[in-house]
């Protein structure tokens, strides 16, 4: 299922995930639903968000070279598109402080 928000107004797609689980490690990719990608080019987002809270990791990714390094294919029960997580500008998350 996915977890994802749209940011509509600051160009933006977020999911929460945990990497261990979300990256394909033997390709090194990882995947959002066609959809998912249809929509985010309709309304011109910029960049996919992935943040993994457990890791404290944040991984921010173009959506031009996501479109353009990118490829659709099968490798569980549908169709999704694949992206290399070499394309990452990986950033820390920092942790929120309640008051």
């Amino acid at each position: 299922m996915n977890t994802g928000t749209f940011d509509y107004l600051g160009r933006k797609y977020t999911k929460y995930v945990a990497f261990n689980k979300a990256v394909l490690w033997k390709d090194r990719q990882l995947s959002l639903p066609i959809p998912v990608m249809d929509t985010i080019k309709w309304f011109f987002i910029e960049k996919i968000i992935f943040i993994d809270n457990g890791k404290q990791e944040k991984w921010e990714f173009p959506v031009d070279k996501v479109l353009e390094r990118g490829e659709q294919k099968t490798v569980g029960q549908e169709v999704q598109w694949y992206f290399p997580i070499e394309l990452a500008n990986k950033k820390p998350v920092k942790p929120y402080i309640y008051k």
